[in-house]
């Protein structure tokens, strides 16, 4: 989309005489919101569920694995049943499976976590457990979010069979959290109230924290 050409429709009334002004306040809260979401993206979201295909996901996932990782590979596939079946091939362990579900996910401007429950066997690598569901979780995210920095701290806690992910401060630092749109953090725009998976996709239920006006700006940039 023509940057001029998109702040004219967005912001009824405004000449050309004074679009280098508005560009300059507005043109990169704008690319912002056209490199996170797609305007069916952002429809989802205001009609409170978004999809995410095990495809989408797991291309998300391969694409963090670099050489250093003690990972070759991880999938993840998702069941009608509401499991999240977990396929990984490790340098060292070899082949691992792991079948749980997704307890929580959350995300509003007080909290972003994610917590799951492996199912049918411990977890006795808590190193990998962190590993495995810190790269699931901010894939899963990104589709909101956009591309998340996983980074070397992401905090994970590991009790028993359940595996909580803290991506707070991942999502603070995206190019999402650092901007602001009429006074509204972006990222606190959307909130996310659970995660279900189906067969071969999973879906997030969402909700739109701001103004009609504010959502018809977004959709009009978005086209």
């Amino acid at each position: 989309m023509d940057m001029p050409a998109a702040i004219i429709e967005y912001f009824p009334g405004i000449t050309w005489g004074q679009v280098s002004e508005v560009v300059e306040d507005y043109g990169p809260v704008i690319q912002v919101l056209q490199h996170t979401w797609s305007h069916q993206t952002f429809q989802e979201i205001m009609q409170g569920q978004v999809t995410v295909p095990d495809e989408v996901l797991n291309n998300a996932i391969a694409e963090c694995i670099s050489d250093k990782d003690a990972i070759n590979s991880l999938e993840v596939h998702s069941k009608e049943n509401g499991r999240l079946e977990i396929k990984a091939d490790t340098k060292k362990i070899g082949r691992i499976e792991l079948s749980g579900n997704i307890e929580e996910f959350v995300h509003n401007k007080d909290k972003s976590s994610v917590t799951y429950r492996v199912r049918e066997r411990a977890l006795k690598d808590h190193g990998l457990a962190s590993w495995f569901f810190s790269r699931i979780s901010l894939s899963m995210a990104q589709k909101l979010f956009g591309k998340l920095d996983f980074g070397d701290n992401l905090p994970v806690s590991v009790k028993g069979n359940h595996v909580t992910v803290d991506f707070s401060e991942a999502i603070k630092n995206s190019q999402l959290g650092t901007t602001k749109l009429e006074g509204y953090s972006i990222s606190d725009m959307v909130e996310v109230q659970e995660a279900v998976p189906h067969d071969g996709y999973i879906t997030l239920k969402t909700k739109l924290n701001i103004p009609d006006e504010i959502k018809t700006m977004v959709l009009n940039v978005l086209q």
